[in-house]
């Protein structure tokens, strides 16, 4: 089983969510399928925030980042406003969020705090 197959992408309402669960190794490569699914997702006209539920406990790797950024640029381009991070580690949040520029983004340790963010 491919390591995108372990994650999730899909759309709920006006967000889209990115799913990576306990065990996703996170490289370059499921970055790049992950992006693919990403893109797809995010040119639904009703989509609008973007979730990342990031409960690997995995390390980042570091061609990883380079992904993100991309991640960023099709959110942006495709009208994506908010970028919410749910983590369990805050430092992995962290290092999310300083790769994504253009974008609103918050860290949060809970989905519905991040949801709630969406709303105000």
């Amino acid at each position: 089983m491919s390591q995108s197959e372990s994650s999730d992408v899909r759309v709920e309402e006006e967000t889209v969510i990115v799913e990576l669960p306990v065990g996703v190794e996170l490289d370059k490569e499921t970055g790049e399928q992950i992006n693919e699914e990403f893109a797809e997702a995010t040119g639904k006209p009703q989509t609008k925030y973007q979730l990342t539920l990031l409960e690997t406990e995995n390390p980042l790797g570091s061609g990883l980042f380079d992904e993100v950024k991309k991640g960023g640029e099709i959110a942006a381009e495709n009208g994506i406003t908010h970028w919410a991070i749910v983590v369990n580690e805050k430092i992995k949040g962290m290092a999310f969020d300083s790769n994504l520029d253009g974008l609103n983004t918050a860290v949060f340790e809970s989905r519905s705090e991040a949801e709630d963010w969406f709303g105000s």
